[in-house]
């Protein structure tokens, strides 16, 4: 079992990383595919305050689909719960309080181009770069779907996601209620012997069943913070089961993220086999 080595370091994770804030000088790693003129330049542009920053890739070892479990551990809220954003909150608690765990397939697909590149500094637009071969990207459109449609009482959603525009995906729920997430900053960890991390902050739109996201949202911060471990096999050799924590955060004061309040902290383990 990895859960005790994995959950060590999930917890340094959180204590090294405050919550819905990045310690001064802490550089992060994003990584980008290499591209034609017009994409390399929308990757370059990435840099640049107000672009968002590039899609993250994976290490080659999440090539393929998974059938994923989740199982919900703990569900917090520290302001009170009727500070709590209800619907997220029932959500957590009824995954939480299941007989079964959350069970969903979910795919991470060749990255185009021939390889990658890591970026040494995101707060700078110098191309300080290093190639990378192999890695993969998540479908971020067809795991969230899937994921939403195996919660208890989902109906039918749709998710809405390009690659090419790695940073915004909506999903409606079937019941007319709309949710958008569009990742304005995110931290990446470079896979060390069969390790690996993101960490995405983002700001989370939710309407009601209205189904427009103009009518009256809710506006929240989000981060989510993942942690995945598997045993390492050759680089190029894909894993056959993969364990991950995550830490999802939803707090207010999105305007002001070095003062954004936590309503909702749920942490959930995800088991990844491969799918037949």
């Amino acid at each position: 079992m990895l859960h005790p080595d994995l959950t060590r370091r999930a917890a340094s994770s959180v204590l090294l990383l405050p919550l819905l804030t990045t310690p001064a000088g802490l550089r992060a790693h994003a990584a980008v595919k290499f591209e034609g003129g017009a994409e390399a330049a929308q990757r370059a542009a990435a840099l640049l305050p107000g672009y968002g920053p590039p899609d993250a890739l994976y290490p080659a070892a999440f090539r393929g689909r998974w059938r994923v479990v989740v199982q919900v551990v703990d569900v917090r809220t520290p302001q009170g719960e009727e500070s709590a954003p209800a619907a997220q909150l029932r959500a957590a608690r009824t995954a939480a309080a299941a007989a079964a765990p959350l069970v969903f397939d979910a795919r991470f697909l060749n990255a185009e181009g021939s390889g990658g590149v890591i970026l040494q500094s995101e707060g700078s637009a110098s191309l300080a770069t290093r190639p990378v071969a192999g890695r993969v990207r998540a479908d971020r459109g067809f795991n969230t779907e899937q994921r939403a449609a195996a919660q208890v009482g989902s109906a039918r959603p749709v998710a809405q996601w390009e690659a090419g525009s790695p940073n915004v995906l909506t999903l409606t729920d079937g019941l007319g209620g709309v949710r958008e997430v569009k990742i304005i900053k995110r931290l990446i960890e470079e896979p060390y012997d069969g390790a690996y991390g993101v960490s995405e902050f983002a700001r989370y739109t939710a309407a009601t069943s209205a189904g427009d996201l103009k009518s009256s949202p809710s506006v929240l911060a989000q981060r989510v913070q993942t942690k995945y471990k598997w045993e390492p096999g050759r680089p190029s050799q894909p894993a056959t089961r993969i364990e991950a924590f995550e830490i999802a955060v939803l707090a207010s004061g999105f305007g002001d993220p070095a003062g954004a309040v936590p309503l909702l902290v749920v942490k959930s383990w995800l088991t990844f086999t491969r799918s037949s």
